[in-house]
């Protein structure tokens, strides 16, 4: 018999569209109750149907935390992820 571990992916709320406000509201407690570190900028991802993503930025946004590095850095993370790649030094 196989033994099964349940690893729990996300805080609540539930990931359900409808509790996106909530999701959102949740990480804005988390990060100013400093479980992140010191948080200097951040970047949210808006899929949207037949036409590309919107991106949002607050904080710092530029150098090292241009979009598009932090993109493109994001987009590798989750590949290694998606293929069952180990995570690079840095990236966690």
């Amino acid at each position: 018999m196989t033994e099964s571990n349940i690893v729990k992916l996300h805080e609540d709320p539930a990931l359900r569209s409808d509790d996106i406000p909530a999701q959102l509201r949740s990480l804005a407690a988390r990060i100013e109750a400093g479980e992140y570190g010191a948080v200097d900028g951040l970047f949210a991802i808006m899929p949207r149907d037949k036409r590309y993503p919107k991106i949002m930025g607050w904080g710092i946004n530029d150098g090292a935390y241009d979009p598009i590095i932090q993109v493109e850095l994001a987009r590798e993370w989750l590949l290694r992820a998606a293929a069952g790649l180990p995570i690079l030094e840095g990236f966690n």
